[in-house]
Order: C-alpha cells, then sequence, then structure tokens
C-alpha cells in the first residue's frame, strides 16, 4: 500500500514547511494530502519575513482543510508528514497514523538531537553539519534514519548563517527522500544500532541549556572565545546575544563577521 493511499496529513512551521508541502503537492496532487496542521493563522508568525507564503494560504488555495491543534485531526490519514514542528507526538497521536510517519530534522541523528543544534555545533567546534529525515517515534528525534546529508561548517559561521544553510540542504534532502518514499527504494538505519555499535554518539540539546548560555556571566575570556560564544548566539529574530557579550566582542572589532541571511531560516 502507498503511503498517500488513505491521504495524508501534513505538519510544519516556517517557510521550509511551506516548500516541502508544495513538492508533496506537486508529485502527488492536492488530494494527496488530507490535512494541514500548523500555527495559529489568527497571530503574526515571527518567521513571516522569511517566506512568501504560509502553510494556512496552501491550505486556502488548494482547498485543503487546516488545523491548528494535533487534537482536532482524528482520521484525516494514515501518513504523517512532519518539517520543523516544536512539539513531541504522544504515542496516542502516532498511533492514528497506521502507516507511521516521517520528521525532517535539520541537524545530524543522532549526535544532535533537541533544540538550538546550531548553536551547539558552533561551541563544538564541528567542521561539519548535516540534516536528516526519520522516521517518527514515540521518543523524540531517535527513528530509524531514512535520508541524511552532510555539509561542511563555514568559518566565521553564525548559528543564523548555519541554520540559513541547514534549510536549504534540508530541502533537497526532503525532495529526494519523498521520491524514493514514492517509489519504494528508501532504506532505513537504525540510531539504536549505530550507538550500540559505537559508530555514532547520542547527545541531546535542550532549550534549558540555550537559556543558560544566554544567563551566562561576563567572565574572563579571550577574544576568540568572546568570538564564537557571539556567534553562536546570533541566530535573530528568536535570539540576541546579551548586551554585555556585544559590548565586549565590539570593543575587540568583532562585529564585522559573517552573519549570513534569514531569507529561509
Amino acid at each position: 500500500m502507498s503511503i498517500i493511499d488513505k491521504g495524508l496529513v501534513f505538519v510544519g512551521t516556517r517557510g521550509l514547511a511551506t516548500r516541502c508541502i508544495l513538492f508533496i503537492i506537486e508529485t502527488c496532487g492536492k488530494g494527496a494530502v488530507s490535512a494541514i496542521l500548523g500555527a495559529n493563522r489568527n497571530e503574526k508568525t515571527w518567521w513571516s519575513d522569511e517566506t512568501a507564503e504560509e502553510l494556512w494560504e496552501v491550505a486556502d488555495r488548494y482547498g485543503i482543510p487546516y488545523f491548528e491543534s494535533i487534537d482536532d485531526i482524528s482520521c484525516q490519514g494514515s501518513f504523517l508528514v512532519s518539517v520543523i514542528w516544536p512539539k513531541i507526538f504522544s504515542a496516542h497521536t502516532l498511533a492514528r497514523f497506521e502507516q507511521g510517519g516521517i520528521n525532517l530534522h535539520p541537524a545530524p541523528l543522532p549526535q544532535y538531537r533537541g533544540s538550538f543544534t546550531r548553536t551547539h555545533a558552533i561551541l563544538n567546534n564541528d567542521k561539519s553539519f548535516g540534516v536528516t529525515v526519520h522516521y517518527l517515534s514515540e521518543l523524540a528525534d531517535r527513528g530509524d534514519i531514512i535520508g541524511e546529508l552532510q555539509f561542511p561548517v563555514l568559518p566565521l559561521e553564525t548559528a543564523l548563517s548555519l541554520e540559513t544553510r541547514a534549510q536549504h540542504y534540508a530541502y533537497a534532502l526532503f525532495c529526494e527522500v519523498w521520491l524514493r518514499l514514492l517509489d519504494g527504494s528508501v532504506t532505513r538505519q537504525s540510531q539504536a544500532a549505530q550507538i550500540a555499535d559505537g559508530k555514532r554518539e547520542p547527545r541531546f540539546y535542550s532549550k534549558r541549556m540555550m537559556s543558560e548560555l544566554l544567563d551566562s556571566a561576563d567572565i574572563p575570556r579571550s577574544a576568540e572565545q568572546l568570538n564564537q560564544l557571539y556567534r553562536a548566539l546570533f541566530l535573530p529574530p528568536r535570539i540576541t546575544p546579551p548586551k554585555w557579550l556585544v559590548e565586549r566582542v565590539q570593543a575587540n572589532g568583532w562585529l564585522g563577521i559573517h552573519s549570513g541571511s534569514n531569507s529561509e531560516a
């Protein structure tokens, strides 16, 4: 049975989600999408400047039912597609979809589970980063991997520029994986097996860890450390480096660093 035979439910936010749902409609037709779940259409989204069209506008244009709560979706489809969705799906919710579902995670797995992973990649001095598509499971970011793409972290990268590039790589990966799901050629890798074999190390980054970084005190740091912390926390409009850090970095003449764009972050 094809994953679209009984329709699919698409869940997501931001410009990346809009691009992905449009690719699904382009390849499968609007009839394949039973419902779309997204942000409140009556509130201005913080990412409104990065996308020309919101998910609810896509839903309205194609006559697809639009919901703002997962609890409102009962028997809308048998397959779930998630792109940049900030909430964890409960076991009860996942059980509604007899053919399961997939999630597009804009970071490598299992090395970067959780939130604000671009910030931590910069603080970890990583030379490469990545994006992942995996099957949904009851535990966040732990389902089997069905697609991944690695790319280099550029010199003087900020969290914003790394996130912006990750979104572009993520869209390319999503398109490939989606086509493979349709033709049945997708393969899966168990995260648990890779961890057990010592091939990858699982790490989880919580929102609390970001709060701790933003609340960190102005302690003695080298100019290089200050620059690195500033780049890791430069993620407007969501995150702004603390005032003390901006002043210290500015005093060292580092504010001319490349900050990236926010066209499709």
